[in-house]
This record gives C-alpha cells, sequence and structure tokens, in this order.
C-alpha cells in the first residue's frame, strides 16, 4: 500500500481553499490503493484569511500546514516544501494549485489510478483553457520544451500534477527556482532524469485569470529554462507523445458543443503571423545565446514584447475550432525546433 500527500500551494487563495479543499477530500474516498492520505496547505503570508478558512473547516482526512519564512513569496518555496515533505513521509506527491475552482473530486481519483496503474513517475493533465488564456503554456513552454527535448507535453506549468515516491526518492532535486519557474523546472527534472510521465485527459478546469498575461510569470518561466539550455544538451525524450484524439476529448470552457467560434483556419494564418514569425526568431536567438553563456534572466526579460505581440494579436483573432488551437501550437513547437536545429 503507498501513501500519498495531497499539497496545497497558496497565497491569497480565501476565496477557493474551502471549496477546493473539500472537493479534494470527496476525491480521497474514491481511492483504492492508498493506506494514508495527508492533505497539506503550504502557505504563505496573505493579504486575506486563506490560512484561516482552511484551518477552521471541519476536516475528514489528516491536514496540516507547511508556512513559508515570514514575507517570503513564491510559488516554488511553497511547492519545494510539500516535495521535501512527501520525501519524508515517504510519499506521492499530488500538487493541487489552490486557485482551482469548481473542482471535479474525480479527478484526484483519475490522477492517481493512472500513476499507479501505469508505473508513471510524473502525471500531467490535458485540459483548456479559455481561449486566449494560458499563452505562457502555449506559445513558449510547449515549444520550447519539444525544441530542447523532442517531448511533447501538453501542460508543462500545469496546476495539478503528481509526481510518484520511487522518483521523488531518488530524484528530488534541490535546486529548484522559488518562482513560477518551479512547473517547468519539475517537468524538465523528470524528462532529463528519463522518468515516465502520462499525460490524462481532465474534459473540465476552472482556473483563476487573475495573471493572464503576467509579464512576471513569463520572465520567469523563460529563465528557467533558459538556465536548462545553460546547463548542456538535454536528454532526447523524443518517446514522450499526447495521446491520439485528445483534443477530441475537450471543449473551449464557454462551450458545449466542442465546436467553437469562428471558421477553421490554416495554423499560422489571419492577423498573428508576422507577430509569430517574430517570436520564433526571437525565442531561437535567446536559446543560442544562452547556450553560448549570456544571461538566462537577462534574455527572458528581452524577451517580453516579442511575446506579448505575439500573444496579444493571437488572442484579438475569432476564436478558432479547439482542434485548429491545438495544432497552432503544435505548429509553433515544429518551427521553433527547425530553427535550431
Amino acid at each position: 500500500m503507498r501513501h500519498l500527500v495531497i499539497g496545497i500551494p497558496a497565497r491569497n487563495e480565501a476565496a477557493t481553499i474551502v471549496a477546493l479543499a473539500e472537493a479534494i477530500e470527496d476525491g480521497v474516498a474514491l481511492l483504492g490503493e492508498v493506506a494514508t492520505v495527508e492533505l497539506v496547505l503550504a502557505y504563505q503570508d496573505s493579504d486575506d484569511d486563506t490560512l484561516g478558512r482552511f484551518v477552521s473547516r471541519h476536516s475528514r482526512i489528516p491536514q496540516r500546514v507547511l508556512r513559508s519564512p515570514a514575507g517570503a513569496s513564491g510559488k516554488g518555496r511553497n511547492v519545494k516544501l510539500l516535495v521535501e515533505h512527501a520525501v519524508e513521509r515517504d510519499a506521492d506527491l499530488l500538487l493541487v494549485d489552490g486557485d482551482l475552482r469548481d473542482y471535479a473530486p474525480v479527478d484526484v481519483a483519475r490522477f492517481v489510478a493512472a500513476g499507479y496503474d501505469n508505473r508513471w513517475d510524473l502525471v500531467l493533465p490535458l485540459w483548456c483553457r479559455p481561449w486566449g488564456h494560458a499563452n505562457v503554456t502555449n506559445y513558449l513552454a510547449v515549444p520550447l520544451l519539444y525544441a530542447l527535448f523532442g517531448a511533447r507535453v501538453r501542460q508543462p506549468l500545469a496546476g495539478q500534477r503528481l509526481l510518484t515516491h520511487p522518483w521523488l526518492r531518488r530524484f528530488a532535486p534541490t535546486l529548484l527556482p522559488d518562482d513560477y519557474g518551479i512547473d517547468v523546472a519539475l517537468t524538465m527534472a523528470v524528462l532529463d532524469s528519463g522518468g515516465r510521465v502520462g499525460q490524462v485527459v481532465m474534459p473540465r478546469v476552472d482556473h483563476d485569470d487573475r495573471q493572464l498575461n503576467s509579464r512576471t510569470i513569463m520572465i520567469e518561466v523563460a529563465r528557467t529554462m533558459l538556465q536548462r539550455v545553460a546547463a548542456g544538451p538535454a536528454r532526447d525524450r523524443s518517446d514522450l507523445v499526447v495521446p491520439g484524439g485528445y483534443a477530441r476529448q475537450l471543449t473551449w470552457p464557454e462551450e458545449e458543443d466542442g465546436e467553437g467560434e469562428g471558421a477553421a483556419r490554416p495554423a499560422g494564418s489571419g492577423g498573428s503571423s508576422d507577430a509569430r514569425r517574430a517570436w520564433l526568431d526571437a525565442l531561437a536567438a535567446a536559446v543560442r545565446e544562452a547556450a553560448a553563456g549570456a544571461n538566462p534572466r537577462a534574455l527572458a526579460t528581452a524577451l517580453t514584447d516579442r511575446f506579448f505581440d505575439h500573444a496579444d494579436q493571437r488572442r484579438r483573432e475569432p476564436r478558432p475550432r479547439l482542434a485548429e488551437a491545438e495544432a497552432y501550437v503544435w505548429d509553433l513547437a515544429d518551427q521553433l525546433a527547425t530553427l535550431l536545429s
């Protein structure tokens, strides 16, 4: 039997924390081969009563709070507390972002069962955010991860992931960023170690959009990935592909029929084509400069104008069919890999 820590990294999540914790507990009731489950809040000083709401609710499973030092900030600090705690407990770690809303309890069981049944080291979701959201994922992290590793990972920054104890025990990294680069850093660590990665369809997700188009997130993710470039060649993970037909199981969050708005267009057409080329050229140049020893943070910061030019133009286009939007992301990945080959 296995042990499981369900960790919620949180700061200023009073609006969602109670409903999320209760949904997670409902999901725990659906679990099978787990001996113990612990719900852990990794908390940083907040401007609201996130902590009070979490500790005052009636909990049906053991729970605890891990606190970052006073004044500390950054998602990575909270996630690292949870990683260290899971290793100490000889437990698997299910990370669930504190800003997920209307969380489906079955997603707990789906993720855990997928990891255990398939002996995956990392389980990531396949989900769909609203049109115009998830730009850092779509236009930076997915293409660059493919260009570096040859791996087709659709949600490398996902707000839900399962890291199983066998991998954590052997490879839990100590040099992880304290900021929003943490998610892609963990993904790359699993890829570099040769870990087995699974991707599971989650048809519904409601994720807070307070950080839509965040310059800070974009810079921190880009810096983390360019630091990996500077460290040397990445491991070939072309063995990792997305499940066939996954997009047919998803819909835009605003619709019910899966068709989307606007006519289908070939990937790369429309007003964003010039901005797309400028973005890809800038990103490829930054990768080359990072490999030659340039400062990753400076390179990441210099990328912001090109990144947001492309993301903003893309978002202003009529929302395409979901399959076309997915094809656009993979076309970016293929083109970036070609530029860097």
